[in-house]
């Protein structure tokens, strides 16, 4: 499938709120690659498709599950938020025939991952600062990525949530704990 396709699958499979969400993400991923000198069309079709399996139902992840022969445990309440990332690389190489570091980015997208490549990261924060209204945290994220600090951003990105979470009474997964053990000792 060439863009136009993917995007057309995209718009016609996802809500009008995912889909301008992906467009949003695509758009900030694009720009990125120019900074930080990655493929600018892969990362275009990355950020469009990150969140393809985002909205699947439970049947939807069963059938992927099943056909790629993952564990069940996917589908625990622990997976609910990554499930879709997860889904989503084993979808993209399905149906658009992506690469291995496309769908990499995709499975990483939502925590991290401590075998995170430059490619990987600008997809990661693309997806966190493609916001119409972004909070003084994701502020400086956005800053501190346009300058050329890709993992300081990261790492603030990170923190914010640490403490975001923390004030929840939630914690962070354990790959993104390890990722902030990682960036915080380059």
């Amino acid at each position: 499938m060439n863009k136009d396709e993917i995007k057309n699958y995209i718009k016609k499979h996802l809500s009008k709120f995912r889909y301008l969400h992906s467009l949003k993400v695509a758009d900030e991923a694009k720009k990125l690659a120019k900074i930080y000198k990655i493929d600018l069309e892969k990362a275009y079709l990355v950020g469009l498709t990150h969140d393809i399996a985002k909205e699947f139902s439970v049947e939807e992840n069963m059938f992927w599950i099943e056909k790629n022969k993952l564990s069940h445990k996917y589908l625990e309440k622990s997976y609910k938020n990554i499930l879709h990332s997860d889904i989503g690389a084993i979808v993209a190489k399905d149906l658009f025939s992506f690469d291995d570091d496309m769908c990499k980015a995709i499975k990483y997208h939502t925590i991290g991952n401590v075998c995170m490549n430059r490619f990987d990261k600008v997809i990661f924060i693309a997806d966190k600062i493609a916001r119409d209204n972004l909070d003084d945290s994701l502020k400086q994220v956005k800053d501190l990525v346009y300058s050329g600090y890709l993992d300081k951003a990261l790492l603030r990105y990170f923190e914010s949530l640490t403490i975001n979470l923390k004030s929840r009474g939630l914690k962070l997964h354990p790959s993104c704990l390890k990722l902030i053990e990682l960036l915080k000792n380059n």
